[in-house]
């Protein structure tokens, strides 16, 4: 049996509190799921300069967020992420074998 590894592989210590730090801290959080991409770009530029921006990520991709903008990411983004992410484990795997 095979262990995938983490998209991230170092640990993000103490997961809670990262949340304190965001940028998006006290915003209206409606921008970061709107279709508007007015609100789609100002939300992605919120998260471009964000400390916790690798965090957010990480919890999004763990928790496979379908909707929104998390971690400076939109679904899209995500998807492929994941898609790239699986691709390289097969072939690590392969060549492992």
């Amino acid at each position: 049996m095979s262990v995938s590894t983490p998209l991230f592989a170092e640990a993000i210590a103490d997961r809670e509190s990262w949340h304190d730090d965001a940028n998006c801290r006290g915003v209206d959080i409606d921008i970061f799921f709107s279709l508007d991409d007015l609100d789609q770009k100002n939300a992605l530029e919120l998260c471009k300069a964000c400390p916790v921006r690798r965090e957010c990520l990480q919890d999004a991709l763990e928790q496979r967020e379908m909707y929104g903008i998390w971690g400076g990411t939109t679904e899209s983004d995500r998807r492929s992420m994941i898609r790239d992410h699986r691709r390289q484990e097969r072939e690590r795997r392969a060549d492992a074998a």
